[in-house]
């Protein structure tokens, strides 16, 4: 038997009676367009927005003053909501809008006990349209008598803590007395023991799989009651979520008239998933399912049955032998036929290989593999100090099949070089060596750079075969907040699920590591776009093609930031998606000018919500002028002495030397002059009190930049 906390019952009791509860407010005047009621109990509160302006409402934005924070909240169907600085703001965005005339009630429980509450209502683009301090009426402790006899009733205020995370899918959508129906749950954390409830009754118990996901059938009784009833999914620690569900009577069996529809076709399904198809029929009629290729070529049939009440549920998990690629689903019942198109992609989205592990100076690497076809198609070459020495842009080819080809020529040198290709989703490296056989190394890579709240991140990682990795992942302030392991296939290749339900917003590292090397990679939780004035610029003025373009700039903190690069014809040439850091700070190496980009002025552009920033470059034939680093060793410890060394041929006669950390944080600055030979030379010994890590070696003359990574031990 379930039981309520007080002050969450209240809520929920406010929520459904809050008709005949809730008082306005005299503050209210005759100039204010939105009406505002909020009602309290010890740390509970219930707020009421009334749209009385002439505008659509899209988002609606609440915070405390001082140090109160929110613990949790609730809100009406068709709302979602986060928090965010800390949980001291929350923000509600509508499925749809709130129109004129209409109103919406939020649940809300706080640290402690508040008086008066901020907020801000928004159109749909961003502009407000009132914002103020609304104060909160106490309601006296004597209700909660009431409220405990109601308990049974309501459903509970999900607090930090309780509210169970995850999605689910009722297959078909409506219930009925009498029938069974299909329960898809996603994201409720691996290998958890769930016990699925209607009502007070538990129906029974299901346990999910590696990814959190589970796939099961629950009956509804014949005798059970028509009309609005709750069904609940529990965890073994109490978590729960909790929806109404309407429940209607059952159909009549011998009814002779029941319409063919299909009523739930994915638009795409992956290698290795499963394609669920549903709809209804005539009971106990046949539903033959014939799948053709985009030519028109049949490639498969599949035969239901619907039940006895007109419902019936395709399911097959896609072999990962199948063709990707458009299809043709025709549906035959009786004399009814309808088709439907469903898109096939790869399981792994894109996977890589070089055609050999070693190449000589002056031979052809060729890199070959899958990926999504007729996609834009980035691809990176670095080297083992992960400087980019190769940039281009492709589109791949219908088939999803990847083939691309470059020489060695006098820009690589001896040692070992990891290729990076990169689509909207999915990415993936290789690794060989020029002169030599590859060292050992890691690769880690994630699909975008910016996850919402309580969603899944996909590391790829390129390692030793074979070989057991730890993974961490940190936050801003490198604290440790999820340690795992994973150990690689026989090709030094694995994929990691990062479950992101019990991080909050903000910035983070996913590093991955094995005895003496490791790599990371930053990505964001939560950020929204909208991050004030931005400046942007670029480490150099002129670029050429096949060459990578690092961007840099400040805006606001912890703000999400999309950069485009464009071509002199206006066409967006290459867009990437990033963040800037709890100092504003962002910076980004991926975009680039690609082989066959024409010459002229280019232009790049930052852009976050209604800010944005251009600045121009220009693409010409290589120049003479440069700086390169020729650093020889890559690992040091305290005390160690590093060389930095290297040509450049600069109109300035000084260099600005930069040691970086992980953290993107100058700790070092340092100078030097050039020669009249053309080099540099400086040592610089390791102090004491650095942290094991890849620091960055940056050397410019404010128009052209190199960089060099080493690891101090």
């Amino acid at each position: 038997m379930r039981r309520y906390s007080t002050i969450g019952v209240f809520t929920s009791v406010l929520l459904v009676v809050s008709i005949f509860t809730l008082l306005s407010i005299s503050e209210v005047n005759a100039e204010e367009v939105i009406s505002v009621n909020a009602k309290s109990y010890e740390n509970t509160i219930i707020i009421e927005f009334e749209n009385e302006s002439t505008s659509k409402i899209k988002t609606i934005r609440i915070w405390l003053g001082g140090d109160k924070s929110f613990k949790s909240f609730k809100t009406e169907p068709g709302w979602g909501g986060g928090k965010y600085s800390d949980s001291k703001l929350l923000i509600f965005t509508a499925t749809n809008t709130l129109n004129p005339g209409e109103s919406v009630k939020f649940g809300l429980t706080t640290n402690e006990k508040v008086n008066a509450i901020n907020w801000k209502v928004l159109d749909q683009n961003e502009n407000e349209i009132d914002t103020r301090k609304t104060p909160i009426q106490e309601i006296s402790s004597t209700i909660s008598s009431f409220v405990e006899q109601e308990s049974v009733k309501i459903e509970e205020v999900k607090e930090t803590g309780s509210a169970l995370y995850g999605t689910k899918k009722f297959i078909p959508e409506k219930f009925r007395v009498g029938s069974d129906i299909r329960l898809v749950g996603n994201g409720f954390g691996p290998g958890k023991n769930l016990q699925l409830y209607l009502d007070n009754a538990i129906l029974k118990s299901v346990k999910t799989d590696e990814q959190g996901n589970f796939l099961t059938t629950i009956s509804i009784s014949e005798t059970h009651k028509v009309g609005t009833s709750e069904f609940i999914i529990k965890d073994e620690s109490g978590n729960f979520q909790s929806t109404n569900i309407t429940i209607e009577e059952l159909k009549n069996r011998f009814l002779k008239t029941e319409k063919f529809e299909v009523n739930n076709i994915p638009a795409k399904v992956r290698l290795g998933e499963l394609l669920t198809i549903s709809g209804t029929a005539y009971p106990q009629s046949a539903i033959i399912l014939a799948f053709q290729s985009n030519d028109r070529v049949l490639e498969k049939v599949r035969v239901v049955t619907a039940n006895a009440n007109g419902e019936w549920i395709f399911e097959e998990v896609i072999d990962q032998n199948q063709i990707i690629g458009e299809k043709y689903v025709i549906f035959k019942n009786n004399q009814d036929k309808t088709t439907k198109n469903l898109t096939i992609k790869s399981g792994n989205l894109i996977e890589i290989s070089a055609s050999a592990v070693r190449y000589n100076l002056g031979e052809t690497v060729s890199i070959t593999g899958t990926s999504e076809p007729n996609k834009s198609t980035t691809i990176w070459v670095k080297d083992q100090t992960k400087k980019i020495t190769l940039f281009d842009i492709i589109t791949s080819d219908g088939s999803g099949n990847l083939n691309y080809e470059f020489v060695t020529d006098d820009t690589f040198s001896t040692g070992t070089y990891t290729v990076i290709v990169k689509q909207e989703e999915g990415s993936d490296a290789a690794v060989f060596g020029i002169g030599q056989y590859p060292s050992t190394r890691i690769v880690v890579l994630v699909e975008k750079t910016n996850f919402a709240l309580n969603s899944k991140a996909i590391l790829s990682i390129v390692g030793p075969p074979s070989s057991k990795l730890s993974i961490a992942i940190l936050d801003s302030n490198d604290n440790l907040k999820i340690s795992d392991s994973i150990t690689t296939s026989s090709l030094g290749k694995s994929k990691y699920v990062l479950d992101l339900a019990d991080l909050s917003a903000g910035v983070y590292r996913a590093a991955v590591s094995a005895t003496n090397i490791q790599d990371s990679v930053k990505f964001s939780i939560g950020l929204e776009p909208g991050s004030g004035a931005i400046s942007l610029a670029t480490t150099s003025e002129n670029y050429s093609p096949g060459e990578s373009i690092l961007v840099l700039g400040n805006t606001g903190n912890n703000a999400r930031i999309t950069i485009t690069l464009l071509d002199p014809s206006g066409n967006i040439s290459s867009q990437t998606e990033i963040f800037s850091d709890a100092n504003g700070n962002f910076s980004t190496e991926d975009i680039g000018i690609p082989s066959n980009g024409v010459l002229g002025n280019w232009e790049i552009t930052a852009h976050s919500r209604l800010d944005s920033k251009t600045i121009d470059i220009n693409v010409s034939v290589p120049t003479a002028k440069g700086i390169t680093i020729q650093i020889e060793e890559a690992e040091f410890s305290i005390g160690d002495t590093v060389i930095i060394v290297g040509m450049a041929v600069s109109d300035a006669s000084r260099l600005e030397i930069q040691i970086i950390n992980q953290s993107d944080q100058v700790i070092v600055s340092l100078a030097t002059s050039i020669t009249s030979d053309d080099t540099f030379f400086l040592p610089w010994i390791v102090p004491s009190g650095f942290d094991t890590g890849i620091y960055t070696i940056r050397v410019t003359d404010n128009v052209n930049t190199d960089s060099f990574e080493i690891f101090i031990q």
